[in-house]
């Protein structure tokens, strides 16, 4: 398909080409700092003083996670969504709130993770200070007087547990509720997202039906 014939706007049955680029990118990097950050935590020796590279890509995808999600709300809001496939009222708010749910994750969790390390983030060509060493957070300091000791503990906590409790939990449950939609409803939920023309996906599927 030539870039001439690409969609790039939502319509009433399909997602558009931006929608899709900010939900798999995002996907795959939120995705992508899990893994690094289980590797680091599973099979790194942490007596050693230098950085494992594993948790700058840690830094790195979600420093990419929280740059995306900002432009991908906007873009939702000017446009329009594809309707709900078919179901009661109770399972399209569920729904919906849990799509929120998730963006408001993908806030919380870059910018708690950021202003919670007290390294620099090094993206290869560049390099992101870390908050310790921002003239944010020495202006946060004096106002308030609370020192980086006092300050990175309960952030860090926060980002912790929501990571590994309730973080994990959505996403999962995000996972499973397309794949029950694609295999056991045999709607479009899923396959209105994925690359290509999800109108001729859900026809086939309603002519197989």
């Amino acid at each position: 398909m030539s870039i001439a014939n690409v969609r790039w706007r939502n319509t009433a049955s399909d997602f558009g080409a931006v929608a899709k680029f900010f939900h798999w990118t995002i996907a795959a990097a939120f995705i992508g700092a899990y893994v690094a950050v289980y590797y680091v935590i599973w099979f790194t020796d942490d007596s050693t003083p230098e950085i494992p590279w594993q948790l700058n890509l840690h830094w790195v995808l979600g420093l990419l996670v929280g740059a995306l999600v900002l432009p991908r709300i906007v873009w939702r809001m000017l446009n329009i969504q594809p309707d709900d496939v078919p179901g009661s009222r109770i399972e399209h708010l569920l729904a919906h709130s849990a799509h929120w749910m998730l963006y408001a994750f993908m806030i919380m969790m870059p910018l708690t993770g950021y202003i919670g390390t007290s390294a620099p983030t090094d993206f290869g060509v560049f390099t992101v200070p870390s908050f310790e060493h921002t003239s944010m957070f020495q202006a946060l300091s004096s106002t308030f007087n609370v020192t980086w000791e006092q300050f990175e503990p309960p952030v860090d906590a926060i980002h912790h547990f929501f990571g590994k409790w309730i973080v994990s939990t959505a996403v999962g449950l995000h996972i499973a509720a397309a794949m029950f939609h694609h295999l056991m409803r045999r709607d479009t939920v899923l396959t209105r997202m994925l690359p290509g023309s999800a109108d001729d996906v859900g026809q086939r599927r309603t002519s197989e039906a």
